[in-house]
C-alpha cells in the first residue's frame, strides 16, 4: 500500500528567520523539521505549501509577520525533510515582487524540489504537476484566491498572463466589508511596540488582539471564469493520471469555518470529480470529511508558523496543523487518516514542530499531558464534528463517518 501526505504552510515569521541564523550569515532550519522527519519518511509521496517566497538576499529578508523572505537554505531543510512537492501559488507570491516569483523557482530547480502552481514568463504551463508513485501516476494541481499585492503586479494580464494558476481576478476581494483582521483598539494603541509583545500585552488584559476573517464575499460573474479553468485542468488531469488532488489556497484567516467564496470554490471542484482535495491558508485546522469518496480538508492549518499568532487570534488553534494521510491500492484512494502537528517555541530559540503523540511523550507534568488532552479533544471536534473520548493521543486518526 501507498502512501500520499499533504502538510500545512511553511512560513518563515521573524522569530523563525532569527531562530535559524548562524555566523557568517548562513542560516540553518532543519531544526523546525527534527521531530517531524519519521513520520513523514513513510510517505511516498509528501506535499506542502511554501507560504514565503526565496527572492534573494538583496531583495530583503522577513523583516515583518505579514510580507515573507526567506534565505534559500530554506529549501535545503524542506528537502531535507522528505517533502517531494512544494506548492508556490498563495498570497504571499508576489511578497518581493515577480521577480522574488521567479527567484523563487530558481531556486527550487537548483536544489532539485518539484513545484506547482506558479510560472516564469514564458515558461510552459502544465495544469499539474504529475509524479510517479512507483506505478501510480498521480497529479496535483495547485491554485490561489489571490495574491496580497494585487495593485503592483497583476498576473492575469499582459506578458505576465499565466504564470499563477489564481481563483479569481486579484482585483477582487473575497472579504466582505468589516471582516478584516481589525485589531483590538488596544493593540493598536501598542502599535509601535513588536506584535508579540504587544500580543501577550492583550492576553494580560484578556482582551483579543485581532479577529477571525471569512471569505464569505462571493460573486460568481467574477469568479466563474477562474473556476472553469480549474475544472478544465482538473478534467485533463484526470485524462494522464490515476489520482487527482486539487490543493487550493482559500479561506478566512484564523476562522475554523469555511465561508461563501470557499464552499463555493470547494462545490464547483467536486463536479470536476477530482480524487481529492486538500486545501490550505486559514493558519487554522477546519473540517476534514469524505464527500462521497473524495476527502476534502477544508483546512489544513499551519505547520511551522511561529506560535506568537496563538496570541493574536487564541480561539483558532493556530499552533496546530494537519497532516492528511490518503493510502493508495490498485491506484485508488482506499482510506484516509490525518496526523495533528504542534509548533513550539521557547523565547528567543527557533520553533519546533512535534507530531502530538510524540510531544505527549516528552512531556514531564501531569497538568502539561490533560491539557494536550483538552486540546485534542477540542481540535478533534473542528476537524470532524465528532467527539473524542478514549485514545485521545494518536499518531493518526481516521475521520468518523457522520
Amino acid at each position: 500500500m501507498q502512501k500520499i501526505t499533504f502538510f500545512g504552510d511553511m512560513m518563515c515569521e521573524p522569530p523563525i528567520l532569527k531562530g535559524a541564523k548562524r555566523r557568517g550569515g548562513k542560516y540553518d532550519f532543519n531544526p523546525i523539521f527534527d521531530h517531524v522527519r519519521d513520520l513523514l519518511k513513510e510517505s511516498d509521496l509528501v506535499v506542502s505549501n511554501l507560504e514565503t517566497p526565496m527572492a534573494g538576499k538583496d531583495a530583503g529578508y522577513t523583516d515583518n509577520y505579514f510580507v515573507f523572505n526567506a534565505p534559500e537554505e530554506y529549501a535545503d531543510a524542506i528537502k531535507a525533510a522528505g517533502v517531494d512537492l512544494t506548492i508556490t501559488v498563495n498570497n504571499h507570491v508576489l511578497d518581493r515582487g515577480f521577480e522574488g516569483l521567479v527567484h523563487t523557482l530558481k531556486v527550487l530547480d537548483e536544489k532539485g524540489m518539484a513545484h506547482t502552481g506558479t510560472w516564469a514568463k514564458g515558461e510552459d504551463r502544465e495544469e499539474a504537476y504529475y509524479f510517479d508513485m512507483d506505478g501510480t501516476k498521480v497529479a496535483v494541481i495547485a491554485y490561489s484566491y489571490g495574491t496580497n499585492w494585487n495593485k503592483k503586479q497583476p498576473l492575469l494580464e499582459g506578458e505576465l498572463e499565466g504564470t499563477a494558476n489564481l481563483l479569481r481576478h486579484q482585483s477582487h476581494s473575497t472579504f466582505l466589508k468589516g471582516h478584516s483582521p481589525a485589531k483590538h483598539w488596544l493593540l493598536r494603541r501598542l502599535k509601535f511596540i513588536p506584535l508579540e509583545t504587544a500580543g501577550r500585552i492583550c492576553k494580560f488584559f484578556g482582551v483579543p488582539a485581532g479577529y477571525p476573517r471569512k471569505d464569505d464575499k462571493l460573486i460568481k460573474e467574477l469568479t466563474d471564469p477562474y473556476i472553469a479553468k480549474m475544472q478544465a485542468d482538473i478534467r485533463a488531469a484526470k485524462e494522464k493520471a490515476d489520482i487527482v488532488i486539487l490543493a487550493p489556497h482559500m479561506g478566512g484567516q484564523f476562522h475554523n469555518d469555511p465561508g461563501r467564496f470557499s464552499k463555493y470554490v470547494m462545490q464547483r471542484a467536486l463536479e470536476a470529480e477530482p480524487d481529492a482535495i486538500m486545501s490550505s491558508h486559514a493558519h487554522c485546522p477546519q473540517q476534514v470529511e469524505m464527500v462521497g469518496d473524495v476527502p476534502c480538508a477544508w483546512s489544513l492549518g499551519n505547520f511551522s508558523m511561529d506560535p506568537s499568532s496563538s496570541l493574536m487570534f487564541p480561539v483558532s488553534m493556530s499552533t496546530f496543523g494537519l497532516a492528511v494521510h490518503m493510502y493508495v491500492e490498485d491506484k485508488k484512494i482506499v482510506k484516509t487518516t490525518f496526523s495533528v502537528f504542534k509548533a513550539l517555541r521557547k523565547y528567543g530559540k527557533q520553533v519546533e514542530v512535534w507530531p502530538i503523540d510524540k510531544l505527549y511523550e516528552t512531556l514531564k507534568s501531569k497538568k502539561a499531558k490533560e491539557q494536550l488532552k483538552r486540546d485534542m479533544q477540542r481540535l478533534f471536534t473542528i476537524v470532524c464534528k465528532a467527539s473524542l473520548e478514549e485514545n485521545i493521543i494518536r499518531r493518526e486518526y481516521d475521520i468518523p463517518e457522520l
